[in-house]
């Protein structure tokens, strides 16, 4: 039986062998523990589906150990997924039994505010229960089943293996959304780390038709950012930013570490865009000094995820252009060594969760 301090407001938590599905959730802000769960009755504007693969991202560990502001437990994180429809809601017209489909990091919008009639529904700032795909009061893809809103569910593309698709959902459509909003062609840009963002975002800029270098602290990784398109990989030492000073049409930067930003921002060209991609820790403070932005007028920007829309042209772009992230694999069993990795280890780039295999015990 379930730990009885163990509780949630949408979710029963059972046993595994009474459960509608299995998460692999976190009970505080460093343990794991596999729980059962039955869902509440669908929606007819909802959606329950098989989870097959689950992408992992460090975003998921910043917010279970509250790094992005305060989490609820029980909770099992997750936003990369691809699963098949298993059940459908009265309302629900638009996918179907059976299907094959994607979920990503968001689950609701309004539809009515300024943001989602822009169709940046990611940014909605109207009254729904929870924007994101995991959070107080709904789980993620670290289940074995998901029940969510249908019209957030995606297509996929018929030429990329499923097992690789996950990543294009959280780390593709950032890459993506920053290359396609801040990039143009024959540009030199800059990727500063490559990583799990970091790789799509050299494929991305290069098949943009950008001149690509990529900084990267990790000389064994040289020849691999080359093969991913590179036209030039910098292994960063002391000197590195203060020779490529300046260089720079866009700088990417996927670093979560803010301590040297100055440095980072300082390989941006006059009225060149810097661009912030890695998600810092909410309590250590990034210093950056105005002289750099003030006197060659560089503008600071950002991506995180995407909407619908930038989401359908991240797969559309992918499929076109055999963009295909580089995937590491684990069995459902294994979550916990999935999310070891992912945090301690450094995974060639992304950790994905082989689900399609694990099935209830009833």
């Amino acid at each position: 039986m379930q730990s009885p301090q163990l509780q949630h407001p949408t979710y029963t938590l059972v046993p595994e062998q009474e459960a509608d599905a299995v998460a692999w959730a976190f009970v505080d802000r460093d343990n794991m523990k596999k729980i059962g769960f039955k869902f509440p009755e669908i929606k007819p504007n909802e959606a329950r589906a098989k989870v097959l693969y689950a992408g992992l991202c460090l975003t998921d560990s910043h917010a279970v150990r509250e790094e992005l502001g305060p989490c609820v437990y029980p909770v099992a994180p997750g936003h990369e997924i691809v699963c098949i429809i298993t059940q459908v809601g009265s309302d629900v017209t638009n996918i179907k039994v059976g299907e094959t489909l994607g979920f990503g990091p968001f689950r609701e919008c309004c539809g009515a505010c300024e943001y989602c009639n822009l169709t940046y529904d990611q940014l909605c700032r109207g009254k729904i229960e929870q924007l994101v795909v995991h959070g107080d009061k709904y789980w993620g893809g670290y289940a074995s089943h998901i029940q969510q809103p249908a019209d957030f569910f995606f297509k996929l593309p018929t030429n990329i293996p499923l097992e690789r698709i996950p990543p294009l959902f959280c780390a593709g459509t950032t890459a993506y959304t920053a290359v396609a909003n801040y990039a143009k062609p024959g540009e030199e840009v800059a990727v500063l780390g490559v990583g799990g963002v970091g790789h799509l975002a050299v494929m991305y800029a290069k098949a943009w038709g950008c001149n690509v270098t990529a900084f990267t602290s990790s000389k064994d990784k040289e020849a691999l950012i080359k093969d991913l398109g590179a036209d030039k990989v910098i292994v960063t030492n002391e000197g590195t930013f203060r020779q490529e000073a300046g260089k720079y049409h866009l700088v990417l930067n996927t670093l979560p570490e803010g301590q040297k930003l100055n440095d980072y921002i300082g390989l941006v060209r006059p009225r060149g865009k810097f661009c912030q991609l890695g998600v810092p820790d909410v309590a250590k403070p990034s210093p950056i000094t105005p002289f750099l932005l003030i006197f060659n007028q560089v503008s600071i920007v950002s991506a995180f995820c995407g909407s619908r829309k930038e989401t359908r042209e991240t797969l559309e772009f992918s499929a076109k252009n055999n963009i295909v992230p580089l995937c590491e694999m684990f069995d459902f069993e294994d979550f916990p060594k999935a999310y070891d990795k992912l945090v301690n280890g450094k995974p060639i780039f992304r950790c994905v969760v082989d689900a399609s295999k694990f099935s209830l015990k009833h």
